[in-house]
């Protein structure tokens, strides 16, 4: 049996369920329309950041027992001080609404994951949640493609009386669907980030139509990023494919890619920025986003430590407001330490997962899946920011790696393995244990006389006595040898 049918053999065997905190969560985050939103106290309150605040009640009696790690700090210094930024930036009253907001979407929905994830079979389980969230977005997102009708958010409208404005651009011939999400650009990428992960949960018989379907449900996003997450993906499964025989194929694959990288900055001129950029289905975004990153850094780098506005940055006329730069808006807004702690956390989750080992092939494959994801999230992310429902998605994947890399370890695979061997096994005893044998063996010989020989003797009839061993006949009856031993007879 190869590596890959034992591997194939855990993912068809794994049968445990998402916990329902999860599915929860995940069904308010993106299942639910924007229109079902309203306004109360001033504060603008989506359905997710209602479910976190009631996630937070539900986490809290359950944090004292969470182990934390390093990156679990990080993360937590990463959320504190964007908190502290934002409310230096705008104030008490707009600053503390903002900061709790991002708390609630980014480190409670961190948390959730982190606490409710244990085993590898849960998270196999939620990718398979992901993955139905997925279809049934395509369902409502491929009629919108051909017809132009946003049909969920229709159906929003008329149940909560709501309207929220909507684009309605085409390209590539087909309208630009956003299923449940406020843009099309967040369904894309939701739809296309889960490819690699649903892959290696898959049996190579599932995987036949689930990749596809994903394809097409990212497709009618028509947009740049997503298409480029899903063909990024495509390349690092090719790579993962063909390098299984290479040793050190981390470290070789890495080398690779930056000697690629340096070769293409140093004959195009265009920076790592721009050939991401290029990958772009029109080239005026492409070219926009590279003059939003060198202006904006230009001011990252007067307010370093807290950031500034991000509506206020130094900027030609001809160039909006919009930041479509994840890692830039991050720095802006609260400062370059928030995102080097993001980074580092990152970087502490993915070592830790690399040493679970190689042992379990189910563990091996989520962490490949969840691995990729990430790295085409990471380079995505300097072409369009994660706002809306893809903050609390992306904080989602961090913590789901964060969950991975405690959630097994190979030293808790050498007892089921020492179990699984045949043990020797003594008598089994259908009366007695062995400790009332052993107290029997020492009693003194007692004498045996049957039931018949009983009655016998009852009625006065003489019994032949038998014969004692030669190694008997010299000895002195004892108080308990006073009757003579009696045989059978009748």
């Amino acid at each position: 049996m190869t590596a890959r049918t034992a591997g194939d053999q855990a993912i068809g065997a794994t049968k445990e369920r998402a916990p329902w905190p999860i599915v929860v969560m995940l069904i308010c985050v993106i299942m639910v329309p924007i229109e079902f939103s309203f306004r109360m106290a001033g504060m603008f309150l989506t359905t997710s950041k209602l479910c976190m605040i009631v996630m937070t009640l539900v986490i809290l009696p359950k944090l004292p027992s969470l182990k934390m790690k390093p990156y679990d700090w990080l993360i937590v210094a990463h959320a504190f001080w964007t908190a502290a930024a934002l409310i230096l930036l705008y104030g008490t009253a707009s600053g503390i609404q903002s900061s709790g907001f991002y708390l609630l979407e980014f480190l409670v929905v961190y948390l959730v994951a982190r606490v409710y994830l244990r085993t590898p079979g849960q998270l196999k389980a939620t990718i398979n949640v992901l993955f139905v969230m997925v279809v049934i977005s395509a369902a409502f997102a491929i009629p919108e493609g051909l017809t132009g009708k946003p049909i969920a958010h229709e159906i929003a409208r008329a149940m909560t009386g709501n309207y929220y404005p909507l684009n309605h651009e085409t390209r590539m011939g087909i309208f630009r669907a956003k299923s449940f999400f406020e843009h099309e650009i967040l369904y894309g990428v939701f739809c296309a980030s889960t490819l690699t992960m649903v892959w290696f949960a898959s049996t190579p018989e599932q995987r036949t139509w689930r990749a596809p379907l994903i394809g097409v449900a990212t497709f009618f996003s028509a947009s740049s990023a997503p298409l480029m997450i899903f063909t990024l993906q495509i390349w690092l499964l090719m790579i993962e494919r063909f390098t299984r025989t290479v040793k050190n194929r981390l470290l070789v694959v890495s080398s690779s890619i930056g000697v690629v990288l340096l070769m293409l900055d140093t004959f195009t001129g265009r920076g790592v920025l721009g050939i991401i950029t290029m990958i772009s289905l029109n080239p005026a975004t492409a070219w926009n986003r590279r003059a939003i990153w060198q202006f904006g850094i230009d001011d990252v780098m007067r307010h370093p430590f807290f950031g500034f506005d991000p509506i206020t940055y130094s900027r030609p006329n001809w160039l909006g407001a919009s930041v479509d730069n994840y890692w830039l808006l991050i720095m802006m807004r609260s400062g370059i330490p928030a995102l080097v702690f993001l980074f580092l956390a990152l970087l502490l989750i993915w070592l830790a997962a690399c040493r679970l080992g190689n042992k379990n092939e189910l563990v091996v494959r989520l962490r490949n899946g969840w691995g990729m994801a990430i790295m085409a999230l990471l380079l995505t992310g300097a072409t369009v920011a994660f706002f809306g429902k893809l903050q609390p998605l992306f904080s989602f994947f961090i913590g789901f790696g964060a969950a991975l890399a405690n959630c097994y370890r190979p030293e808790e695979e050498t007892p089921t393995e020492k179990a699984a061997e045949p043990v020797r096994r003594g008598p089994v005893f259908s009366r007695f244990g062995p400790e009332a044998i052993g107290a029997m063996r020492q009693r003194p010989e007692q004498p045996v006389v049957s039931a018949r020989a009983e009655a016998s003797n009852a009625r006065g009839e003489s019994l032949p006595l038998r014969r004692q061993p030669a190694a008997e006949q010299g000895r002195e009856p004892g108080p308990e040898r006073n009757k003579p031993t009696l045989s059978r007879s009748g």
